[in-house]
């Protein structure tokens, strides 16, 4: 599938500025995804927080129950993360594609300066680092909590 549905001959004088206009709508979109990307981690963090202050309380039978649901939820973080970098990629993929229509390409230009540069470590890469902190620290408090009732 292609893009471009008319090439700017068939389209018309205005070609150029709905191209532009379409461009910034999908900028925008990618800009809200990011964002709605940003909250659901925030939920995500919050709800791994109220979880780990929940084990902290009640550090008997049930803070194995909460470890397990913690891990899950974690698991259920990593799939979220890897969906919106899937979307976000896709979303990039077709600015780039607009942008070849334009006189500059700034986004393009922008990740080429950054592939260019062996320090920058993409978000998803960082971000996929909390939910594994939190999943392996799950984990210790399931294997705590059972060394400590085989061990009573």
């Amino acid at each position: 599938m292609e893009i471009e549905n008319l090439k700017s001959e068939e389209y018309g004088e205005q070609y150029k500025d709905h191209l532009l206009e379409q461009w910034k709508t999908c900028v925008e979109m990618a800009n809200c995804n990011s964002e709605r990307r940003i909250s659901t981690n925030n939920v995500y963090i919050t709800v791994n927080a109220a979880i780990i202050a929940l084990i902290s309380f009640t550090f008997d039978y049930k803070s194995i129950l909460l470890s397990m649901v913690g891990a899950i939820v974690s698991i259920l973080w990593l799939n979220s993360i890897i969906s919106y970098k899937k979307l976000n990629s896709v979303k990039y993929q077709i600015i780039n594609e607009i942008e070849k229509k334009l006189p500059i390409s700034p986004y393009a230009y922008e990740w080429s300066l950054l592939g260019d540069n062996k320090k920058y470590r993409r978000f998803t890469h960082l971000e996929r680092i909390l939910p594994w902190l939190f999943i392996i620290l799950y984990i210790i408090c399931i294997f705590w909590q059972v060394a400590i009732c085989i061990f009573k």
